[in-house]
């Protein structure tokens, strides 16, 4: 089953309160489904009111995942042009993560897995895009060719880092929103086979990646930030081990 919300940027949605089933203490295919349904308008009113910039048009889908990520089981969601997908498959551990007690905060030592944390993920994806397009339109600022999302032409050390750097500022927002549990030691990883280790693939895409770039983005206005990044070329596996030498590389666009 496939349910679609079509939101307006000038709805007005206001959070529905219920509890959602559960099962074994997790959110269900049938809870998902109906906590997106009723929550996805306001959660997208609070993600514009945190970044104080508006998202045109976007649509939300549920939908088991499993297939289409069984090469990547990291991902709760899909992003694609203004369409974000929520897997139903039951692998979230809450709705949110102020559905968890005090006692079971502490027990979890990090995590993402919020259907709530996902759809601010996922939002990022699709403000990272609709950044990229005010660039070229409006800015006339040049995106780096391996941001462009109609190339898919790219190196494998250029794909990885431009994966590596979009995660990241999607988990960062996800963090400065307080909906996920952030690692309190992240991993740092020392050499390239620790980068391209696919077992080490979640604590460098999507932990490391974030101990990475905060120190980039608590200093900047995060939409400043963005085009930034994008106006230059991910960094390489040696400027991921090493950040100084890629922040001091970057080009600031005119």
């Amino acid at each position: 089953m496939r349910s679609l919300i079509f939101i307006l940027v000038w709805s007005i949605a206001l959070p529905v309160p219920q509890d959602y089933p559960t099962k074994n203490g997790k959110p269900t295919r049938k809870g998902i489904e109906q906590y997106i349904e009723d929550n996805s308008a306001s959660i997208l009113i609070e993600y514009q009111n945190f970044i104080k910039d508006t998202l045109y048009n976007v649509w939300f889908y549920t939908e088991d995942l499993t297939d289409y990520l069984a090469n990547d089981p990291l991902e709760l969601g899909w992003y694609y042009p203004n369409e974000i997908y929520i897997t139903t498959s039951e692998l979230f551990i809450a709705y949110e993560l102020a559905d968890l007690s005090k006692v079971h905060k502490a027990l979890i030592s990090e995590s993402n897995k919020f259907v709530k944390s996902t759809v601010i993920h996922e939002l990022t994806h699709n403000y990272i895009h609709q950044i990229s397009i005010e660039m070229r339109s409006v800015d006339k600022i040049s995106v780096h060719r391996s941001f462009q999302t109609n190339l898919w032409i790219l190196t494998s050390q250029e794909s990885f880092g431009r994966s590596f750097i979009e995660e990241g500022l999607c988990e960062y927002i996800s963090e400065k929103m307080g909906e996920l549990i952030p690692s309190k030691r992240p991993y740092i990883p020392g050499t390239v086979e620790d980068l391209i280790d696919k077992n080490n693939s979640y604590n460098v895409k999507y932990k490391y990646s974030t101990h990475f770039l905060k120190p980039f983005l608590d200093t900047k206005d995060f939409k400043k930030a963005v085009k930034i990044i994008l106006h230059n070329a991910p960094p390489s596996y040696m400027e991921i081990l090493d950040p100084e030498r890629y922040f001091d590389r970057l080009v600031w666009p005119l």
